[in-house]
């Protein structure tokens, strides 16, 4: 009897070690000595950084690791072996998390943000993860009812993490609102004087010759039948009266209402004949998508104005708001602090 009682002591004392191994070891790695994605291996602002989030961002700069160590040091791929291994000093391993780190700072400045301004939400790596699984099951059980789903059916850690993050951002910048004075406005308004302008008018004649009619040769020297009659002073109408293509003449007048049709905004070379061709010049032959070839002529050009500012007031406040926004964030970003935990080097693949 007491032996055996001896024999289950030492059995119990062997379990009680083995449990105490593991939540020893399990700080760490686990009992099945796959590390915590959820331990913290780094601050950005003293935000936490978890393993796992890490580890999403790490796996985003592998290939530029690869192209940098392969340049300085001559490895033709960084593979487990030499992922540790330094070469005058520096291990893929490290330089992959410092730029995993740069990158990861903007997503936990916005995070920072919201904190300061009364979020109280869980921005954790554990709460990213929680709501990932149940987007993707919510996802999945609409798929599965017939349901309408936008977007992905499932999202991957890394796509969410940006999805998420952005939604963030949407929510810091209804928060942090950035009220211009009227002499910021105006200051704003002066600096700007490209944006605002009213695009005025151009007339042009358009000779629009279907391909399977007119060879490109054939157009080629309809075109310049025309050039050389305005050069002698002809009228366009008389050029192409001679050079047998007045019936494929076509006068149009631009409006800044014309710029957004797909007559004009489908055709990248209309589009710049309408806004940048100069009065009494001529393009040169364009190819419409093998249909037809153009040519166009600017016979007048009526410029536009800057739009008041009056006019303009409410889109200047907007810009102004981003403008200050994004210099928020920027300088935020720019003074952020890093630390980086001797465990992230550890267990990061």
């Amino acid at each position: 009897m007491r032996t055996e009682g001896t024999k289950e002591t030492s059995a119990g004392k062997l379990v009680a070690v083995w449990l105490a191994l593991c939540l020893i070891i399990g700080l760490f790695a686990g009992c099945g000595g796959e590390p915590d994605p959820y331990q913290t291996v780094g601050e950005i602002d003293g935000r936490p950084v978890a393993l796992g989030e890490l580890q999403l961002f790490v796996d985003d700069v592998r290939q530029q690791t690869n192209s940098y160590f392969k340049k300085n040091h001559q490895l033709a791929a960084v593979t487990e072996a030499e992922w540790r291994r330094e070469y005058d000093g520096e291990a893929p391993v490290d330089y992959a998390i410092r730029l995993a780190m740069d990158a990861l700072v903007p997503y936990k400045i916005v995070e920072e943000k919201l904190m300061e301004s009364g979020e109280e939400q869980d921005f954790s790596y554990r709460a990213f993860v929680s709501r990932w699984e149940e987007e993707n099951r919510s996802r999945q059980q609409k798929k599965e009812a017939g349901e309408v789903v936008y977007g992905p059916v499932q999202y991957t850690k890394r796509v969410y993490y940006d999805y998420l993050n952005n939604e963030y951002k949407k929510a810091l910048e209804s928060v942090l609102r950035f009220d211009a004075t009227e002499q910021e406005l105006r200051q704003l308004y002066d600096d700007s004087p490209a944006l605002f302008q009213e695009f005025g008018s151009v007339s042009m004649q358009c000779a629009v010759l279907p391909q399977d009619a007119f060879s490109r040769e054939q157009a080629e020297n309809a075109r310049n039948e025309i050039r050389e009659a305005l050069e002698k002073g002809s009228a366009f109408a008389d050029g192409a009266e001679a050079a047998g293509i007045a019936a494929y003449i076509q006068e149009r007048t631009f409006t800044a209402n014309d710029l957004s049709s797909p007559d004009v905004s489908a055709f990248p070379e209309v589009e710049d004949a309408v806004y940048s061709l100069p009065q009494g010049t001529m393009t040169e032959l364009i190819d419409n998508g093998g249909l037809q070839w153009l040519f166009f002529y600017c016979e007048s050009r009526e410029e536009g104005g800057r739009t008041p500012f009056t006019a303009c007031r409410g889109a200047l406040e907007e810009m102004y708001r981003e403008q200050a926004f994004a210099m928020e964030l920027e300088q935020a970003q720019a003074s952020a602090q890093i630390t980086i935990y001797e465990e992230a080097r550890n267990w990061i693949r």
